[in-house]
């Protein structure tokens, strides 16, 4: 049997991998756009308090399946974040459901060998030829580094990375934000993420980390230590709001909270924390983005 590949949508970073991965040979099926379907289906084979990019992720497989997938790839984090779990408890549900397929769990580390089972006839180096290339294009439709901010009311993001990247999940917020007529800066991007898994980024806001370090005894799981340093980045560079983005029940994002807190309120930068979740009104969510962003313009003025 042809394998067909797939992979849970992840924004605007989804044609990346769909060009990656067709650009070794590999027949791919373009993941659905995420409906109201794709989340009722994830909800519907997920228990109750897992976090809400869980859900959509396993919606998203369903549909994938339904519409000819056979081989499913799912990001294996290896850290401390649930993340690490997800392909495993997607597989069971999936498996219980009644679908025939294969999973394949990706990270840094078996990457290479991994593409190498999907094509043999490629050798390694073009294989890495081909992942530079890649990276290049993800860099390119990320936002240029933070180093100065632009004129007007300026917000950025910090949060978990699958809500923050994925429109359909944090209900387009960027769009929303710049509608008021705000500039907002997403502070999470995939480069840093893949800069962290390979520690080459460990020179990058080192005077940051080490101020955020003293509010902490260990390493955290997820994003939550970069949210922090990113957080007190954007109140030091002279950000007139920060909006928290998190799925309810996230560990890392919910046990970074009081820290949050305190660097906004040491900074005197308004908060604005946003949980998300399948329950979530859109009605609601542009309301208090509009609270918000009016509450800073009459500040600033």
């Amino acid at each position: 049997m042809e394998r067909v590949l797939s992979f849970p949508r992840i924004g605007k970073y989804t044609e990346v991998f769909i060009q990656m991965l067709k650009s070794f040979g590999l027949n791919v099926l373009t993941p659905p756009p995420i409906t109201k379907r794709t989340i009722k289906l994830g909800v519907k084979h997920s228990a109750d308090m897992m976090c809400y990019p869980f859900k959509v992720t396993l919606g998203n497989f369903i549909e994938e399946i339904e519409q000819g997938a056979n081989c499913l790839i799912m990001y294996d984090s290896r850290g401390k974040c649930r993340l690490r779990h997800y392909w495993m408890l997607h597989e069971l549900i999936l498996r219980n459901i009644g679908y025939d397929f294969k999973i394949y769990p990706l990270c840094l580390k078996n990457l290479l060998k991994l593409i190498k089972q999907f094509n043999p006839d490629l050798s390694y180096f073009i294989i890495v030829r081909k992942l530079l290339q890649s990276w290049k294009k993800l860099k390119e439709i990320e936002d240029p580094p933070l180093f100065t901010i632009k004129e007007g009311v300026n917000i950025g993001i910090v949060g978990e990375i699958y809500t923050c990247l994925e429109p359909a999940v944090n209900l387009n917020i960027e769009k929303k934000i710049k509608k008021f007529g705000v500039n907002v800066y997403n502070t999470i991007c995939l480069s840093d993420f893949i800069k962290a898994s390979t520690r080459t980024s460990l020179l990058e806001k080192r005077s940051y980390k080490k101020k955020v370090a003293r509010y902490l005894n260990g390493p955290l799981g997820g994003h939550g230590f970069e949210n922090l340093y990113n957080a007190l980045l954007l109140c030091e560079k002279g950000f007139d709001g920060i909006i928290h983005l998190l799925p309810l029940s996230c560990m890392p994002e919910t046990t970074i909270e009081p820290i949050l807190d305190k660097i906004c309120a040491d900074h005197n930068v308004p908060l604005l924390r946003l949980m998300v979740d399948e329950t979530n009104s859109e009605v609601n969510f542009d309301t208090r983005i509009e609270t918000f962003a009016e509450m800073i313009k009459r500040r600033k003025k």
